[in-house]
């Protein structure tokens, strides 16, 4: 019993010793590979969203200079045309033939003469009826694009379509008003949805923050102005409409994020000072994760493959652990049991058994003075024998 008590203790003291430090080891192994991990997704997240932001604010910068181009391009062919007309003695004679080129050209719907009172002297076609646009001059909603050329922003006529004006002095005090379709502005809005990213997309809205164009994308169908979605208002997204009330329309450039619709989305956003328009450039928050997604399920898949290494090599560890102990007990339980079996002999008599074991330590001088102690009762027996045969001899 005590035999296997003394072995069984070395071996579990030993394995036991060695286990923890393999645990610890391995924990902390363990510790630093999650933090690894969890320091590159991270960093990627981080990364991926600096370039989605830089990348969407240079870019609703780029649309934002295109849209006013077009803005220009089309007041100054307008400015053009209403020198002409100022010119001409009867200057409804030739808008039919004008308006048939700025048809196509500009996009232009409808042109017609004001009087002083903002009443209609001459339209053309006559189908026009410019409505929108003289219910917002009537109500002084309007400002200046350029010198002597006003803007009016976008309305809609009873034909539920949404349009913008020039308004441009004419003689006799009396102004000329070109009505614009602004599907050639929507165009390129809707040109944003085209590759690389082609998740991301370009919304507008007027001066006063209500949607004029969000193309139809995933998370809702295409909005337009006669939908009256006005992004200043909180039920729309509390962190939108501080964004528009705060930033947006008030001519600033920058990047941000919101929720809109319940899709989170990033936002590059700007403005153009001229007419007042907000433009955002989005990309939902899901799509810029995608890459990160898939960064992350390569990271899992090689995380997975480390801890099979490792864990591999915990086993491995822990046998040789087991081995090593079992090793080691043998080595120092073995001269005590030799040492127990040469006491056990002098009990029954043999004084002749010694332990071989040759080592400096303590169990080797242990067992040395245990063969001296065998040496020496071996002396005292012969030299008792030799007593006892000398007095059985002296008295004979």
């Amino acid at each position: 019993m005590f035999k296997r008590s003394i072995k069984t203790k070395i071996v579990a003291y030993t394995f036991s010793i060695m286990l923890i430090v393999s645990v610890l080891f391995s924990l902390i192994s363990l510790y630093n590979l999650f933090s690894l991990r969890s320091f590159f997704i991270n960093s990627s997240k981080n990364v991926f969203a600096i370039q989605a932001n830089h990348y969407l604010e240079d870019e609703v910068k780029s649309y934002a200079r295109i849209i006013e181009a077009n803005l220009n391009i089309k007041e100054k062919m307008c400015a053009s045309t209403v020198n002409f007309l100022s010119n001409a003695k009867d200057p409804t004679k030739y808008i039919p033939n004008i308006y048939t080129v700025t048809n196509k050209d500009l996009e232009i719907k409808g042109i017609a003469i004001l009087d002083k009172n903002f009443s209609i002297v001459y339209s053309y076609p006559k189908n026009a009826t410019f409505e929108g646009a003289l219910n917002k001059i009537k109500a002084k909603d309007y400002r200046k694009f350029s010198k002597n050329v006003y803007f009016i922003d976008f309305y809609l006529n009873k034909d539920q379509n949404a349009y913008f004006s020039f308004l441009f002095p004419f003689k006799d005090e009396g102004y000329i008003l070109f009505e614009i379709d602004p599907s050639g502005i929507f165009s390129i809005l809707q040109s944003a949805q085209i590759r690389p990213m082609s998740n991301k997309y370009l919304w507008m809205t007027d001066h006063k923050g209500v949607l004029v164009f969000d193309p139809k994308v995933k998370e809702h169908p295409l909005i337009t102005l006669k939908d009256h979605v006005d992004l200043t208002d909180p039920q729309n997204g509390e962190r939108l409409a501080y964004l528009m009330k705060n930033y947006i329309l008030k001519g600033k450039t920058g990047t941000s994020f919101y929720t809109f619709r319940g899709v989170e989305k990033y936002v590059g956003y700007t403005s153009i000072p001229k007419t007042g328009w907000g433009l955002g450039l989005t990309l939902p928050i899901s799509s810029l994760m995608e890459g990160v997604n898939k960064l992350n399920e390569q990271i899992n898949s090689k995380t997975i493959l480390m801890l099979g290494i490792f864990s591999f090599f915990s086993v491995i560890t822990i046998l040789i652990a087991l081995f090593f102990s079992m090793w080691a007990s043998n080595k120092i339980v073995k001269p005590i049991l030799d040492a127990t079996n040469t006491i056990n002999s002098i009990i029954m008599g043999d004084v002749s058994k010694r332990i071989t074991y040759e080592s400096n330590d303590e169990l080797g001088e242990l067992i040395k003075s245990v063969n001296n102690l065998m040496d020496a009762l071996a002396q005292t027996l012969a030299n008792l024998g030799d007593i006892n045969i000398k007095k059985e001899n002296e008295n004979e």
